[in-house]
């Protein structure tokens, strides 16, 4: 709980005025960097995921959203091996999984982020929905920074065979194959572990990590079915 200094109320943690007199309780920042904040989130995760809840303005959430809802697109057509079950020409499939990001993945990271405030709001925090949200997308920015950086370069690499497996890509080039997967790895384990931090610096307790976990993979095992029945026109 923060105690009101004008006052003496005590109010919830992440409140950012006083619920009895209005007084404000914590300074808040009027907008947030997104490069200084993503650099941020890795030095001081727990201040800066903190500040990204308490912020005014967090001009750059939609942005990365979209970013992580390509990468998710992306992740699935390799996934499901979509060269493979689909008889689309690769131009056409990478354009395909932008859209996807854009169309599905976009709304199913929002969803996720509301999925999780409305069933683990028994741990009232004082962290507002819109605040909440931003915090969620900021802990799921490795997935943009595999849009951006990881699905440019294995495309470059192994073209149209990233996403079958006639030949599978490990088999046209194993070292970069293997290198690039790590890298994928190392991006899934940084949203865990922030998720975690998230899950301390809002409720309190790491423990919740294994609803985030949960939350994840249903709203995404759904955005994975609509993404599959739109590809196959179904």
């Amino acid at each position: 709980m923060t105690k009101c200094q004008v006052c003496d109320t005590d109010n919830l943690n992440l409140a950012v005025r006083c619920s009895s007199c209005g007084s404000i309780l914590q300074d808040s920042v009027k907008a947030l960097d997104l490069f200084t904040t993503i650099f941020n989130i890795w030095r001081y995760p727990d201040q800066t995921l903190r500040k990204i809840i308490l912020a005014s303005h967090r001009n750059y959430s939609l942005v990365l959203a979209a970013l992580e809802g390509i990468g998710l697109s992306f992740l699935t057509l390799y996934l499901v091996k979509a060269a493979d079950i689909y008889s689309i020409q690769f131009g056409r499939l990478l354009i395909a999984g932008s859209i996807l990001g854009l169309v599905v993945f976009l709304p199913a990271v929002y969803a996720f982020g509301g999925v999780s405030f409305v069933t683990l709001r028994v741990w009232r925090s004082g962290a507002s929905l819109k605040g909440f949200l931003s915090s969620v997308i900021y802990a799921l920015h490795p997935f943009a920074l595999a849009a951006v950086l990881l699905v440019p370069m294995q495309v470059a690499v192994f073209g149209s065979f990233l996403f079958s497996n006639n030949p599978s890509p490990q088999v046209i080039n194993p070292v970069s194959f293997y290198f690039l997967a790590f890298l994928d790895i190392v991006f899934v384990v940084g949203v865990f572990y922030l998720l975690q931090r998230l899950a301390k610096v809002v409720f309190g307790t790491r423990v919740l990590l294994i609803s985030f976990v949960v939350l994840l993979s249903g709203v995404f095992a759904v955005a994975l079915e609509i993404a599959k029945r739109i590809m196959l026109g179904k």
